[in-house]
């Protein structure tokens, strides 16, 4: 899955790892969101993303910036090899200057029509950000003395260059406020919080007071899912870490994460991960 790392410790800043998808089945991280700003640099390949239930391709080279809120995913296409990275910076990082935050930091993250931007590598704005995420992660590496201050004044650069791109590119787009993902949103954070517990669609869908095939038309525009298996992956994402990082039994961990019969995780698992639970944990 997509590792994070954090920057600095004390810092609301995170970079990954440079991750794969390898030349496997089509391989995917689950739709999200979050508070932070997300920057997604593709290395090489190209890399499928689903945006507020859009569809995009993030070619070699090319720069992803997703604003905060904003539901997205990210996937690869089948046999085909991609390499990213991603750094993330939480807006609350920078709201101790609240001058800085409300005339630079706010109205972008305010502006529906900032909600994702793809550059190309010839967008000097893409060549500029891109270079210094390379410095950012080149500090992380080598840990000269006071790194931590040469990464703070780094992302500052970062937020000048965005709030630059989202001056040059304000009032080119206008989009209207996505009531649906709202919608979606709420019903996603009961799954978040009740995966545990045995849930049916009509327990999904009475989440957003909808019906069951409302509930169906938005999972399937925002997740290319139908509710029940977003929620049997969410699962099996809990339990992957669990596999990793605990040493619960693989029965006790397929309860806790809301399989009533192990058979079913197994199967379940082995379909997704394309091993078992208990070769996962191995491996």
């Amino acid at each position: 899955m997509f590792k994070k790392i954090t920057i600095g410790g004390v810092m609301n800043i995170n970079i990954s790892s440079n991750e794969s998808f390898k030349k496997q089945k089509k391989q995917c991280i689950l739709p999200h969101y979050h508070d932070s700003i997300e920057l997604i640099h593709v290395l090489d390949g190209c890399l499928h993303c689903l945006i507020q239930g859009k569809e995009y391709i993030i070619n070699k080279d090319h720069l992803c910036i997703i604003n905060q809120n904003n539901i997205h995913r990210i996937d690869s296409e089948k046999e085909s090899n991609c390499d990213f990275r991603s750094i993330m910076i939480d807006p609350s990082f920078f709201a101790s200057d609240k001058d800085i935050y409300n005339k630079y930091i706010e109205p972008v993250l305010l502006d529906e029509g900032f909600s994702q931007i793809i550059l190309s590598s010839k967008s000097i704005f893409a060549k500029d950000i891109v270079n210094i995420i390379d410095s950012i992660s080149d500090l992380k590496r080598f840990k000269p003395d006071a790194y931590e201050i040469d990464i703070v004044a780094f992302i500052y650069m970062i937020l000048k260059k965005l709030y630059m791109l989202y001056k040059s590119t304000k009032g080119e787009f206008s989009v209207p406020v996505d009531t649906d993902a709202l919608l979606y949103r709420k019903i996603v954070d009961f799954i978040y919080k009740n995966y545990s517990k045995k849930l049916s669609l009509d327990d999904i869908a009475n989440a957003g007071n909808i019906s069951r095939s409302k509930c169906c038309i938005l999972f399937k525009k925002y997740a290319q899912s139908s509710p029940i298996n977003f929620l049997n992956l969410y699962r099996m994402e809990i339990s992957a870490s669990l596999l990793r990082n605990t040493n619960e039994s693989i029965s006790s961990i397929a309860f806790a994460c809301g399989f009533g019969q192990q058979s079913y995780y197994n199967r379940l698992f082995l379909r997704e991960y394309g091993m078992t639970p208990k070769e996962y944990r191995k491996n």
